[in-house]
């Protein structure tokens, strides 16, 4: 955090307790210790955190909370907190529970009008002085490094990455999503052949690469099963053929068209076994873009990892996806693309244990007369340095995402997770990625894969074609040993 809290702050608090709290950059849930004293509410990793700084602090003066909203959970509620233009979505245990909290947010909404005033006196400004060297920042750089999580000893030492990542910020808050946009058996397999590099990017219309939009009709009863990077995902039935299909709506708008025109021609051309199929494209109302695609049952490798307290996967689980992930990333490779937002959400499963890459939203074809790319895209979390830092960069991002994916894997969660997006772009491209806090538990082969993955330096980061032979990937088990943590998540879902 930038603040700096006294926990005296909130001692002796209104309300206190565990709620399940949804992400804003990473759409997980996760448990925190909540705690409410006046107007403020507060929330932690867990109780004995709390002699620490908070995880985040939420202003209740003039909130809004909502029963009725867009996420389908079970005793959850929506919490708008006016003061900062943030939303929250908040589960209890039970409606009971939920019922409580929501009278404690009421009380602190209205705590000005019922008790007296009180001054809280606990933000230290950063100084922008010639000890930083940052004399003259413009007011909105000013306003983001005061919210950023940076310290002032980080300034000093590493000014030159805290203004890349101060560019970077500028631009994700520019985003309309998180993830943001600014322009078997296992025997060695033959790498991808791969195809020439196009001289430059096809130019077409939206309208050109999409189907007639009667084909609406094809599909019936649609619910929402989740969201993508650039629009809700739901399943429905082709009438025609009875199967269940996946259908992402994107709302069209100026911004998006030239990205969705892309996204359906790579998805067109990217038929591989571990990549999710392509079925039509058409757009509804003239407003909507429906992408419909091969439905995967067993939902996306998030659901498990959101349950990391009772299903964890074991290292030849672990060597499967990434094996089958890698064979997507090889293939995508080799027509000259780079997905640009590997990460547990985006890998979807069967229920009989098969893995596939999905959502191109963001990929891109490199070309002849773009053979690298330096726009910022991807979630932060998962971003490589080069990236970060407003460098060309190539296929190898991939291969960074995949390193976070396995972190994510054997520890629940990608590093750097409870401080703010800003800060943790921040650790990544000046301390590089923690080593795993018990990596004892882990084979030397495993350590081995997750380093290189994670190299800082781009040249000694391997390519996808090169990882296929790592001895890691030796350990993946069969497709059927995948399946029990894949319908026991399925099943804890629906409890």
């Amino acid at each position: 955090m930038s603040k700096n809290y006294d926990p005296s702050t909130w001692a002796n608090p209104d309300k206190e307790g565990f709620l399940i709290k949804q992400g804003h950059v990473v759409k997980n849930w996760k448990k925190r210790w909540f705690v409410i004293k006046g107007d403020t509410m507060y929330y932690f990793k867990s109780k004995k955190e709390t002699v620490k700084s908070p995880l985040g602090v939420i202003p209740l003066e003039d909130c809004i909370v909502n029963t009725e909203h867009k996420v389908k959970r079970a005793n959850s509620f929506e919490l708008i907190s006016t003061k900062i233009s943030k939303t929250f979505y908040i589960q209890a245990q039970s409606e009971k529970e939920m019922s409580d909290w929501i009278e404690a947010v009421i009380s602190g909404k209205n705590f000005y009008n019922v008790s007296a005033p009180y001054e809280l006196n606990h933000e230290i400004h950063v100084n922008f002085t010639s000890e930083t060297g940052f004399v003259g920042l413009p007011p909105e750089w000013e306003a983001l490094i005061k919210s950023s999580g940076i310290e002032k000893p980080d300034i000093v030492a590493n000014s030159d990455a805290v203004l890349d990542v101060l560019k970077f910020q500028e631009k994700y808050n520019k985003a309309k999503n998180p993830s943001i946009k600014f322009e078997n058996e296992h025997k060695d397999e033959a790498p991808e052949v791969s195809t020439p590099l196009p001289s430059q990017e096809k130019e077409k219309t939206l309208r050109d690469v999409v189907g007639n939009s009667s084909n609406k009709d094809l599909y019936k009863d649609p619910k929402k099963i989740g969201e993508g990077s650039t629009g809700d995902v739901y399943v429905a039935r082709n009438v025609k053929t009875d199967e269940l299909v996946a259908i992402k709506m994107i709302q069209i708008n100026s911004d998006n068209v030239k990205l969705l025109c892309a996204e359906i021609e790579i998805m067109k051309d990217s038929k591989h076994p571990n990549i999710v199929g392509f079925m039509d494209a058409f757009i509804v109302d003239d407003n909507y873009l429906w992408v419909v695609m091969e439905y995967m049952d067993g939902g996306c490798l998030t659901d498990i990892l959101e349950q990391f307290e009772t299903i964890k996967l074991t290292e030849p689980q672990i060597a499967l996806i990434c094996l089958e992930t890698l064979k997507a990333l090889s293939h995508i490779h080799s027509l000259h693309r780079i997905h640009r937002d590997i990460k547990s959400d985006n890998i979807l499963l069967t229920k009989t244990g098969h893995i596939k890459v999905a959502d191109f939203g963001y990929a891109a074809q490199l070309t002849q007369q773009r053979q690298k790319r330096n726009t910022v895209v991807g979630t932060p979390y998962w971003m490589a340095p080069e990236l970060i830092r407003g460098h060309e960069y190539g296929t190898k991002v991939d291969i960074w995402s995949l390193g976070i994916m396995l972190m994510e894997m054997a520890e629940g969660e990608p590093p750097y997770m409870d401080y703010p997006p800003l800060r943790a772009l921040f650790l990544i491209t000046t301390k590089g990625i923690p080593p795993l806090k018990e990596d004892k538990n882990w084979s030397s082969e495993f350590l081995d894969f997750y380093d290189i993955c994670l190299q800082k330096d781009v040249d000694k980061r391997p390519e996808a074609n090169e990882l296929l032979n790592h001895p890691f990937l030796k350990k993946a088990c069969t497709h059927e040993e995948l399946i029990q943590p894949i319908l026991q998540a399925r099943e804890n879902m629906q409890c």
